[in-house]
């Protein structure tokens, strides 16, 4: 499939949208640890993930904005608080607690393979090829926080117990992560966002249990109502505007300045 008829533009935005803002999150989220964090090669790493977090938000926008007719910093940064699509585990600060950053991103990479493993697999062979290429990225993002999180789980007493505390306190959040966005069962339908075995519910809860026991920690995710409204439909929480205001604030004062 080479073009989308107009009856799938919108479910299709509002997924990638729900894609590129979690990313754009996560990667604002991981650039404050740039200089902060707890070694000099991590330093590195994390500073290097939250670029190709930023990168693939970027590439995803650029898709939307094609669709409709506008740049890729329009739709990144020109938009209301509403009108995001990001989980809320994704904007949530960690107050430069080490175990709340990685538990975060295992959580939220863990789940964005499995959504870049079903749009790979896509009839719209545009954003197939993409999120094969992202996918491969993401392969590593997640490499990253499985070994950091059983580094801290099998650490001394105290790196368990903060690990443990950081999984307890975000695993509520993380089950808004499966929010799911208007319209993606049309796009299941129609092969756009295929459905593999299992929910995808399931698959994550197992991955990330996997190596939430390898590291002799322990995990309860419990799933949402399916009623419960949350970022996915653009109900955030009383920070998420300051946060957005500061990431926006340049394209705000010049929005057709180039870099």
């Amino acid at each position: 499939m080479q073009e989308l008829s107009d009856k799938l533009k919108a479910p299709l935005t509002d997924l990638l949208l729900s894609i590129a803002d979690d990313k754009l999150m996560l990667g604002h989220g991981a650039s404050d640890w740039t200089g902060l964090a707890p070694i000099l090669e991590e330093d590195i790493a994390f500073s290097a993930i939250s670029q190709e977090e930023i990168a693939h938000a970027a590439a995803l926008y650029e898709v939307v904005g094609t669709m409709h007719g506008r740049s890729a910093d329009a739709v990144a940064f020109g938009r209301e608080p509403s009108a995001y699509r990001c989980a809320e585990l994704t904007s949530l600060g960690d107050d430069f607690d080490w175990s709340r950053a990685i538990v975060r991103q295992l959580f939220c990479d863990h789940f964005d393979l499995l959504r870049f493993e079903r749009l790979a697999r896509s009839l719209l062979k545009s954003v197939a090829a993409l999120s094969k290429r992202i996918g491969a990225e993401e392969a590593t993002h997640v490499e990253h926080a499985d070994v950091w999180l059983i580094r801290l789980g099998r650490g001394g007493d105290e790196s368990k117990t903060r690990a443990q505390a950081a999984l307890n306190a975000l695993s509520g959040a993380a089950a808004m992560l499966f929010e799911p966005t208007d319209g993606v069962d049309v796009l299941e339908r129609e092969g756009i966002y295929p459905a593999g075995e299992g929910s995808l519910f399931d698959r994550w809860q197992e991955d990330v249990g996997r190596v939430v026991a390898e590291a002799g920690l322990t995990l309860e995710v419990v799933p949402s109502p399916a009623d419960a409204v949350g970022g996915r439909r653009g109900r955030h929480g009383e920070s998420f505007t300051g946060l957005l205001d500061e990431m926006c604030e340049v394209y705000r004062v010049e929005p057709e300045a180039a870099w």
